[in-house]
């Protein structure tokens, strides 16, 4: 008969150990708001990069947060960063921002916003490339199929070998039919007409790539003789 007297003191205990379990949650989560509850400002948003010649550009949607006060992006493990402020220029819905001197190669880069208060936001993460010498060493001029010259018709008409999808088209630079300089850019195609050129002066021309389509710098290469 003093088995529900054993029962009743087991589920005493079981309710004493609950309180004072909660009482502990209790305690440990008061000390981390008893300044307050943590504040997140708005993140950035559909953040692109864009690669370019020793340099890539960072885009990102302004924050519908009016608290923000700035930014700041970090790259090479955190080990570099830059602060732009918050203010959103009028007429504005977003935030450009270059960033120079780069080796060329892949980044990893990281955009937080901070309000007043230095709080900061949950990082938005882009990846981008840094073009340079290195892919500048992989271009060259397009190459030539033929090449006919009409001095009565002063023009020249060019046939190319090949397409690449990096290059943007070809720089003629001549001396037009009146005796001035004169320069030409003609786009990617199977074959190129110059008009008003004086077939028997010097004319040269170069190649322009862009290693990404979406890239903000154009590469050169070096003019060659025709």
């Amino acid at each position: 008969m003093q088995q529900p007297k054993y029962k009743r003191y087991g589920i005493a205990c079981l309710i004493l150990f609950a309180v004072m379990s909660c009482s502990k949650m209790n305690s440990t989560y008061e000390q981390f708001i008893k300044d307050g509850p943590i504040v997140y400002p708005g993140r950035a948003d559909s953040v692109q990069a864009f690669a370019g010649n020793g340099r890539v550009l960072l885009t990102w949607a302004i924050p519908s947060d009016q608290n923000i006060t700035g930014y700041k992006v970090f790259w090479n493990f955190g080990a570099d960063s830059l602060s732009l402020p918050g203010t959103k220029p009028a007429g504005e819905d977003s935030v450009m921002v270059y960033i120079d001197s780069l080796r060329e190669g892949t980044y990893n880069f990281t955009v937080y916003s901070y309000d007043k208060d230095g709080h900061r936001s949950v990082g938005t993460n882009v990846t981008g490339s840094v073009y340079g010498p290195v892919f500048l060493s992989t271009i060259s001029n397009r190459p030539i199929r033929t090449m006919e010259k009409d001095v009565p018709a002063s023009s020249i008409i060019v046939a190319w070998v090949g397409l690449d999808s990096r290059c943007l088209g070809t720089k003629w630079v001549y001396t037009g039919t009146d005796g001035l300089p004169g320069s030409f850019f003609s786009a990617i195609g199977d074959s190129t007409i110059i008009t008003s050129c004086d077939v028997t002066q010097p004319i040269s021309y170069r190649s322009l790539f862009l290693p990404e389509p979406a890239a903000i710098d154009t590469f050169y290469t070096d003019f060659k003789s025709l």
